[in-house]
């Protein structure tokens, strides 16, 4: 396979010749990238020349948590596991498109900077209502993507080298009947089971534990009976709320506020307006004339001007959101009129004023209580350092931390009990300092806090009798952990006996559950796709897999009628089947290429290991 897909891969190759440019692409539309490849920073993966360096690839790494975030919300925890999955995708992602890039060089297929322009130029989401580039779009999409240009071009260019070498000479492989057929026999094959669960936290103990054992445990589990570190602590917490209230506001404050921010407070008038655009006025002079011979609006944008219902709908617009040239006759109009045919930079407009929205000013008692809220938070900013140096000399000068909150007016906090992995905002600070000590100002979400470690009791080993509880609970888990595979152990040897699984369960009072006919896409006692396939694969006793922290032991009842597939089974069979195979012979094809280059990876300087 390996050498007809070589065969098509030149044999095509041939005729994709493209003309270098050397230009960047930063020339075609002004915008400077910011990649740094500074000559200190190592390469962690080379194929010959080309190379992506560590910082490279940790940006990309940033990225890809970035839009995990994005996906999943922000509170997602990216585990090492997780990380070091994704770090293991993108080397296979960044190896492959450097081995594709230096293919395409020794097979001098280049993709021009017109190629791509073009590309870019002709993508909808960045073209205006005309059919016009609009660079403000596309610094938008790249803004929105956490792209610079720079990567935005090379991913375009990546994409279509891969379609070039890979894609095409790939695409005409297709799954024989045969393999169709034998694969959905195989999907369509359907067995009936019986199983049995052991779960361990449903294992009665007949007995208690010894006071021998206790000893024992004590004895084993020592690093594990340890009583935490505790401190007491005071907070004097000055919010960013509290500082504004200290502000300071005068007239004159409030009313540079109220112009620098008219908007705030006044609404504009709104006008709900329909909009047809034309390329020359004959077109829109008749548009006009069907208006007043009683045409309906939308019909006559839709035959004249070629527009839909939601082409011809600008919705509610403000004066300032309409080109000069049409604003004041539509803001002067009233409700029904129609305003055109109009001539601006982009066409001949006819409007129509659908609606209006009068424009609303907010009451000025309730204006200037947002404004001087609005300045003390501004201030409170501001002058929070002032503040703070200020608590820091009174403190420094020998005032209490009571002092100092009774002379701001607020409440001093005392909270007691803190360990290391208590779930407070102060924890991190009550840990970073010594018995007695007031820490410095520390900022957090509300404003600041000072903190002062009132009593520190030391982390100690447990005596037995506080320990005795938690040394119960792990005996208890330990006895039924054991007993359980106890039992997991003696019906397995029976089956293996020839026992029947009725008859097993009934002699270790187990109860026996029966599925209803599966294929071996579906799954019953939780059991994971990959077991059920392990499952249908082997016709043994009996086979046990771990669930949930239980034992779930199976075997196979009987046969059932297999699953009648339909011709939508089998096209979607056809082309899971195509897709499989593509992807098998597209890491091939890369394979290939990378077994005639100096391929390198540093896999220790990537945090993954050799």
């Amino acid at each position: 396979m390996i050498t007809k897909l070589r065969q098509a891969q030149d044999s095509w190759i041939a005729k994709l010749i493209f003309a270098l440019t050397a230009l960047s692409f930063m020339s075609l539309f002004g915008i400077s990238g910011y990649l740094n490849r500074a000559a200190a920073n190592p390469a962690v993966i080379r194929v010959n020349n080309n190379k992506i360096s560590l910082a490279e690839f940790n940006m990309q790494l940033e990225e890809q948590i970035r839009m995990a975030r994005k996906l999943f919300g922000d509170n997602i925890e990216i585990t090492d596991e997780m990380r070091n999955s994704m770090a293991s995708e993108l080397v296979q992602k960044d190896l492959s498109e450097l081995i594709l890039k230096e293919v395409a060089a020794q097979k001098h297929i280049y993709i021009g900077n017109d190629l791509i322009r073009s590309i870019i130029m002709s993508q909808p989401q960045f073209r205006e209502e005309d059919g016009r580039f609009n660079p403000a779009r596309f610094k938008n999409f790249l803004s929105a993507s956490n792209f610079t240009e720079q990567r935005y071009v090379e991913s375009l260019r990546n994409d279509l080298i891969k379609s070039f070498l890979i894609n095409t000479p790939v695409s005409g492989i297709k799954p024989s009947k045969t393999l169709v057929d034998l694969t959905a026999k195989a999907e369509g094959q359907r067995k009936i089971f019986k199983y049995i669960e052991v779960d361990p936290q449903k294992v009665k103990i007949d007995r208690k534990i010894t006071d021998d054992e206790i000893e024992q445990y004590y004895s084993d589990f020592a690093t594990d009976l340890i009583e935490p570190e505790i401190r007491d602590i005071s907070v004097l917490e000055l919010t960013f709320d509290d500082i504004a209230k200290r502000a300071e506001i005068s007239e004159d404050d409030i009313k540079e506020f109220y112009n620098n921010n008219i908007e705030r407070f006044e609404k504009p008038e709104t006008r709900e307006v329909l909009q047809m655009l034309f390329a020359d006025q004959e077109t829109a002079e008749k548009a006009s004339k069907a208006l007043t011979d009683g045409t309906d609006f939308y019909a006559a944008a839709q035959k004249f001007a070629e527009q839909s219902k939601e082409d011809t709908e600008l919705g509610y617009v403000s004066k300032d959101m309409l080109i000069a040239e049409i604003a004041d006759d539509v803001f002067a109009s009233t409700k029904g009129a129609v305003v055109g045919p109009v001539e601006s930079e982009l066409g001949w407009h006819i409007m129509k004023i659908k609606n209006i929205k009068p424009g609303s000013k907010m009451d000025a008692n309730l204006a200037r209580a947002q404004i001087v809220e609005a300045i003390g938070t501004e201030k409170a900013y501001e002058n929070a350092y002032e503040i703070t140096k200020e608590i820091d000399d009174k403190l420094g000068a020998g005032s209490s931390l009571e002092e100092v909150a009774k002379e701001l007016g607020v409440t001093l906090k005392t909270i007691k009990g803190l360990t290391d992995t208590s779930d407070s905002p102060y924890t991190e600070v009550a840990f970073s300092y010594n018995q007695d000590e007031i820490s410095q100002a520390e900022e957090n979400d509300n404003g600041f806090i000072f903190v002062r470690i009132d009593n520190i009791v030391d982390s100690h080993p447990q005596d037995i009798a506080a320990a005795t509880p938690k040394i119960k609970q792990l005996w208890e888990e330990s006895e039924r952990s054991a007993i359980a595979q106890e039992i997991v152990n003696d019906v397995m040897n029976d089956l293996e006996n020839g026992d029947k699984i009725n008859e097993v369960a009934g002699r270790y009072h187990l109860k026996v559950d029966t599925t209803e006919a599966l294929t071996r896409s579906q799954s019953f006692a939780g059991l994971k796709q990959s077991q059920m396939v392990e499952l249908f694969n082997d016709d043994s006793t009996g086979k046990q897999f771990t669930v949930d922290g239980k034992t779930v032991i199976a075997v196979t009842d009987r046969d059932a009628a297999p699953r009648e597939m339909t011709e939508q089974d089998m096209d979607v069979i056809n082309r899971r089947l195509n897709l499989d195979i593509s992807q098998q012979a597209a890491s091939q094809l890369i394979n290939s290429y990378g077994d005639k280059y100096d391929v390198r990876i540093k896999y220790r300087q990537l945090g993954l290991e050799d």
